[in-house]
C-alpha cells in the first residue's frame, strides 16, 4: 500500500482536522475490512473499534518518529484496538457463538455464498489470527509489516498463516462431507 505524504502526517501531529481528516479517508477503508473481518462481520464491533482505533490515533500521531511506515503504526494501533476491544466484550460473556451445531444438526447448504462461507470458517480462528490471516490473505500485507505489528518474527507468522489455511482446508474439508 502508498504510505499517506508527510507533510499531511505533521499537519496531523499539530492537530490539522483536514490532514487528520485525509489520513482517515486514506486508511479507514482498509481498517474497516481488517476489522469486519476479526470481528466476524459484527458490523457494529468493526465500527466500534475502527472508531476506537482513529481515536488513538488523533490523540498520538504527534509521537509517530517515522522510524516506519504510517501504516504499519495504524495497523498497530488498530491491532490493539481489536484485542482490547475483544477482551473487554468476552469479559462481558457476550462472546461470538462458536458453538459447531451447524455442522452436526443441520446440513450446509449447498449455495452458501461466498461470503457467508468465509465468516463462518473464520469463526473457527481466534480474533487475533483472523487481524493476521485477514491482512496477509485478503489484503496483501507483508510478512515484514506484520511482524512489526504483532511483534513477532516474520517466520513465526509464515508459519501461523499456513498453519491456519491448514486448518480452514480441512474444515472446508468437513463442511463438504457433511452437505
Amino acid at each position: 500500500m502508498l504510505e499517506i505524504d508527510e507533510l499531511t502526517i505533521r499537519q496531523a501531529a499539530k492537530k490539522d482536522k483536514r490532514a487528520f481528516g485525509r489520513i482517515y479517508d486514506y486508511y479507514s477503508s482498509f481498517l474497516w475490512k481488517v476489522i469486519y473481518r476479526t470481528v466476524n462481520g459484527d458490523s457494529d464491533a468493526a465500527r466500534e473499534i475502527v472508531q476506537e482505533t482513529f481515536i488513538r490515533v488523533y490523540s498520538s500521531v504527534g509521537s509517530f518518529a517515522f522510524n516506519s511506515a504510517f501504516s504499519t503504526w495504524l495497523y498497530r494501533i488498530a491491532f490493539n484496538a481489536a484485542n482490547t476491544f475483544l477482551s473487554k466484550r468476552n469479559r462481558k460473556r457476550y462472546v461470538i457463538s462458536e458453538d459447531m451445531d451447524i455442522f452436526i444438526d443441520k446440513k450446509p447448504k449447498k449455495d452458501y455464498e461466498k461470503e457467508e462461507l468465509v465468516n463462518m470458517l473464520l469463526k473457527l480462528i481466534s480474533p487475533e489470527d483472523r487481524f493476521l490471516l485477514v491482512s496477509r490473505e485478503v489484503e496483501g500485507v507483508p510478512f515484514e509489516e506484520l511482524a512489526t505489528i504483532t511483534g513477532k518474527s516474520s517466520e513465526s507468522l509464515r508459519t501461523t498463516v499456513s498453519r491456519l489455511k491448514e486448518r480452514l482446508r480441512l474444515a472446508y474439508k468437513q463442511m463438504q462431507k457433511v452437505g
